[in-house]
């Protein structure tokens, strides 16, 4: 089975945290966290640098990281008004000769390369009854959204679960892997049956904030 394993990384810089995906993380730029985890992958797993500006790449292989391929995305495919699944439509469309699209973000700092091949290979296990698969978390409380809440119902007397009893997945934003056939035609990351896989909380850090980058820095110090 041919596995693509897809690393968005933009060339621009972050507006929340400039330069980001470069910037020092505990003593190595913060994108070599989660490449230093992909490189153990095997051989049946190509893993692609996704980018619209090839200096990132150049970046990369002059850092050593000699076993990734490049795929330069569309300058639209970078901007604010693309998202994940754009991403993924856009590079299974260009990269056809695989049976599964995996897509992860280095941003998911304490991912391990454990979780990431264990994930993918429990889809391959499960095609075609389930055609993805993506990482949550279990958390737990009452839950509002759009206006009315979601596990719980505050308007019976016996809706009022306890608070722990009021469980949910969360998205980790950390992997997503997705058959050939389901991207195409659906142009999503996640299929019409998909599998959450559930992970430890300290495996679903993702940064996306200053906040995020001064807590993972705590995270990684302990770990080291």
């Amino acid at each position: 089975m041919k596995i693509a394993v897809q690393v968005p990384i933009k060339g621009r810089s972050s507006q929340r945290v400039p330069n980001k995906n470069f910037r020092n993380l505990q003593g190595k730029p913060l994108c070599h966290w989660l490449l230093d985890e992909l490189v153990g992958l095997p051989e049946n797993y190509d893993i692609f640098i996704d980018s619209e500006d090839e200096t990132v790449f150049t970046k990369l292989e002059q850092a050593g990281y000699s076993r990734f391929r490049f795929h330069q995305r569309e300058e639209w495919f970078a901007s604010d008004e693309a998202n994940g699944n754009h991403m993924i439509h856009q590079f299974a469309v260009t990269n056809p000769n695989y049976d599964i699209y995996a897509q992860v973000y280095v941003t998911a700092v304490t991912l391990k390369q454990t979780i990431i091949r264990e994930a993918i290979e429990k889809l391959a296990r499960e095609m075609p009854n389930h055609d993805s698969i993506f990482l949550v978390t279990e958390e737990t409380g009452w839950i509002w959204f759009e206006g009315r809440a979601i596990n719980y119902n505050p308007t019976q007397p016996n809706g009022l679960k306890r608070s722990q009893d009021a469980s949910f997945l969360q998205e980790t934003t950390g992997l997503y892997a997705i058959e050939k056939k389901a991207v195409l035609r659906t142009g999503c990351r996640i299929g019409e049956n998909a599998l959450p896989h559930l992970i430890d909380k300290q495996y679903s850090m993702d940064i996306d904030t200053m906040e995020d980058f001064r807590e993972a820095e705590k995270i990684l110090s302990r770990n080291q």
